[in-house]
């Protein structure tokens, strides 16, 4: 054996055609990956930018709307009728407090939740003013228990918008609105707390009354007798409990 074969007979094989082409298939499926998995993180950080992006400007729009809604409310709770100097007829002065939401808006952007209670805001006001149309047949029309009625449904209305504006702020930065010296939240829960007290004295009172049989068919005479009783027993009540404020006034 010669020197030039044994030189050549101890090199290494050369690579066979099957393994070039698995090495050639298997880089290039892991960078076809990379590239996938880059491109997908891509999407899904574009897809969240531009959802927070369209939230931010959905929440701005609709806080401009409530703004001017809880304004409405305001103006029916705290000046919402006032009485004739001539005849003493009561009188509506504001009307009622309405807002609407554009269907076209994109409200998915919005978890279910908050956009549930924001387009509920319209039937909220929906249901107060059938409420109140239905006061108004059974109570016989009297325009001030209507009225007074309004006012504390639509105290309660405010509030629930205000806390709405609160959470698009927390949510989505949306600036609150510089009320300076005007505090409609004060004024709604003030309302509210005015008409819970009232109804705790009149629970109070019908518990302490008497009250006589006015039945059809009394006398004349049995008739105004009664009345004066009725008179008499609502004069005692209303100095029990003037007396009773005094007492805690002075405690």
């Amino acid at each position: 054996m010669s020197i030039l074969e044994i030189t050549i007979g101890s090199s290494a094989p050369p690579p066979s055609l099957w393994t070039t082409i698995l090495t050639g298939l298997a880089v290039a499926l892991g960078g076809g990956i990379v590239l996938f998995g880059l491109n997908w993180a891509r999407e899904v950080l574009m897809a969240r930018w531009t959802r927070q992006n369209q939230a931010g400007v959905l929440a701005f729009t609709v806080a401009s709307q409530i703004d001017q809604f809880v304004s409405k409310c305001f103006e029916v709770v705290a000046d919402g009728y006032d009485f004739d100097p001539e005849s003493g007829q009561v009188r509506d002065k504001s009307g009622s407090a309405n807002i609407t939401f554009s269907d076209d808006l994109p409200w998915g952007v919005f978890e279910k939740e908050l956009q549930h209670r924001i387009r509920s805001l319209p039937n909220e006001i929906h249901v107060a003013e059938r409420t109140l149309a239905k006061s108004w047949h059974d109570g016989d029309g009297f325009l001030l228990d209507v009225l007074q009625e309004r006012e504390e449904l639509y105290a309660q209305i405010g509030l629930n918008a205000l806390e709405l504006n609160n959470i698009l702020h927390k949510r989505y930065g949306v600036p609150l609105l510089d009320r300076k010296d005007w505090h409609p939240e004060n004024a709604f829960r003030a309302s509210l707390k005015n008409f819970a007290d009232h109804r705790d004295v009149a629970s109070g009172l019908s518990g302490q009354i008497d009250l006589p049989d006015l039945s059809p068919g009394l006398s004349a005479e049995e008739l105004q007798h009664r009345m004066k009783m009725l008179a008499t027993d609502l004069q005692n009540a209303m100095g029990r409990v003037n007396m009773r404020k005094a007492w805690g006034d002075e405690l």
